[in-house]
């Protein structure tokens, strides 16, 4: 299987891009993003003397699919770019900065996030398997996951996305562009203050996860007008028209050594807020930082991880009234992702 995927955004939600426009990757999972149609038939319809159908329709189609990779710079700066939706690219080669935060409507921004296509190969040419592309892509969510012990499974990235249904389906006109060289961002480069706490530097940090959620308003893409699988063609089945973000949701989980001087609890009880700041580099050139702003602990547990003591945290992020809630700060030598 062979799979890439737009580096820059569409001109819209239902324009296919070009090879020109996307880069190619590995992953680690081999689940496709396998295009859905959805089916009605005419059973429950009175006039026909019996309860049997006799003609089933096609409804709508449905595309979604997931990326499990090891955590680099280029996937990151492309995750947080479309998956937060508002980003802005500084910086020449070979040193590019994507500062990404999430999209606000109140501020006149969009509801719908940056659309990619997603093309998917298998044994392509003349003994072709699988060969498409599917139209009108948008992130419904990332989670990094951060863990202890050598080796690259331990900073992993996953990216759930979801799409328009308007799919390309044999000869889809890409020829896949070289594989990306990526500049992979491992665990043991992880710098983390927390509330206050540096984790790293107290040798306390065990593991965590932090992601994104947006919550796709999947239903609302149907709209009247939204379109169908051939353009013209009412028999084809309908495709989304838009893909809206729903109430987004922000996430951090932390595992840590407990000692005497720990004040997880503490805060807990106080509901003490601050910031979390969460950085990842492979150079001065390729690195992730992820700022929460504001955030308060949720739960905390007392426990242990491989009989040491150890406290179990889950955090509530917050909208700072200066701040906002998140913003990421990608730097990779790739020019023009989502732009």
């Amino acid at each position: 299987m062979l799979i890439c995927f737009g580096k820059q955004k569409q001109t819209d939600i239902a324009t296919a891009q070009a090879a020109a426009a996307m880069w190619r990757f590995s992953k680690l999972n081999a689940q496709l993003a396998n295009p859905k149609l959805a089916t009605e038939n005419d059973a429950e319809e009175y006039g026909k003397g019996h309860e049997f159908p006799t003609t089933t329709y096609k409804t709508a189609w449905d595309v979604n699919g997931t990326l499990e990779k090891y955590l680099s710079a280029e996937i990151a700066a492309w995750a947080m770019a479309f998956g937060l939706g508002k980003v802005v690219k500084s910086g020449t080669a070979p040193n590019f900065t994507y500062t990404c935060t999430p999209l606000f409507p109140a501020n006149g921004d969009a509801a719908e996030l940056p659309y990619f296509s997603y093309v998917e190969q298998i044994r392509p040419g003349a003994g072709v398997v699988l060969d498409r592309q599917a139209v009108g892509c948008a992130i419904e969510s990332w989670q990094i996951a951060i863990g202890s012990g050598p080796g690259r499974a331990n900073s992993k990235i996953t990216v759930e996305f979801a799409g328009s249904g308007k799919v390309i389906d044999s000869a889809t006109g890409i020829t896949m562009p070289a594989a990306q060289t990526e500049k992979l961002l491992p665990s043991a480069s992880l710098t983390l203050s927390i509330n206050g706490v540096d984790y790293v530097t107290s040798k306390n940090i065990v593991s965590l996860e932090t992601g994104w959620k947006n919550n796709l308003r999947m239903d609302a893409g149907f709209y009247p007008g939204s379109g169908f699988q051939s353009a013209g063609d009412g028999s084809s089945g309908a495709i989304r028209g838009r893909l809206e973000f729903g109430n987004r949701q922000g996430n951090l989980k932390f595992f840590a050594r407990f000692d005497s001087a720990s004040t997880e609890y503490t805060k807990l009880k106080s509901q003490t807020t601050g910031t979390a700041v969460i950085n990842l580099s492979f150079d001065a050139n390729n690195s992730l930082q992820i700022t929460w702003q504001k955030l308060a602990f949720s739960v905390v547990e007392i426990g242990e991880t491989d009989q040491i003591l150890t406290v179990s945290v889950e955090c509530t992020p917050l909208y700072d009234a200066t701040n906002g809630v998140i913003s990421a700060v990608a730097k990779c030598v790739v020019d023009s992702i989502c732009q």
